[in-house]
């Protein structure tokens, strides 16, 4: 079937979307550059992308590192949101991450609605902070984080909006996941 692979990872509590940075006419080259990396060989092919609470995207490398406060303030509902893009040659298959095609049609809607996730500064670029490592940041974004629009959700969301097949509400990983 003609379209284009993209792929759901789970860390087994936060799922992400991955997808090729530039495929069928779509590029998300402008929001996410290699001049942002310390080491522009790390730029990859796909970019692995969640959207979450700040503060627990900031103090929480390991979720031992995640704070109580961090935690409170994701559940009671936040404006403070990041992107966080990791760079990926090919993604592998396997138990956490799974492989599924789009349409073109429908990957313009997943690239369309990742865009507009990105805040942007008063030139139109996105502004990236570091993150865990030298091939991944943290990038502004937009949106409300609450108990009822988690990162889950966001991820669910995109698809649902896209015309992919997941769960009516997708507040944690397993009702993204269990449709792949």
């Amino acid at each position: 079937r003609d379209g284009i692979d993209i792929f759901v990872e789970t860390n087994g509590v936060h799922v992400s979307i991955i997808v090729p940075i530039a495929a069928s006419g779509q590029n998300l080259g402008d929001l996410i550059r290699p001049d942002q990396l310390s080491d522009r060989t790390l730029y990859g092919r796909y970019a692995m992308i969640g959207w979450g609470h700040a503060g627990v995207y900031r103090h929480a490398k390991t979720w031992a590192d995640v704070r109580s406060g961090d935690v409170a303030s994701a559940i009671l509902g936040s404006n403070d949101v990041l992107l966080h893009v990791y760079h990926l040659g090919r993604p592998a298959e396997g138990a956490y991450t799974k492989r599924f095609r789009v349409t073109p049609a429908q990957y313009r809607h997943i690239v369309a609605m990742i865009r507009d996730s990105f805040r942007l500064d008063r030139d139109g670029q996105s502004i990236a902070y570091p993150a865990y490592g030298q091939d991944n940041l943290f990038y502004a974004a937009r949106g409300h984080y609450d108990a009822m629009h988690t990162c889950n959700e966001w991820t669910g969301s995109i698809l649902r909006r896209a015309g992919v097949r997941v769960g009516a509400w997708t507040p944690f990983a397993g009702g993204v996941m269990r449709w792949f």
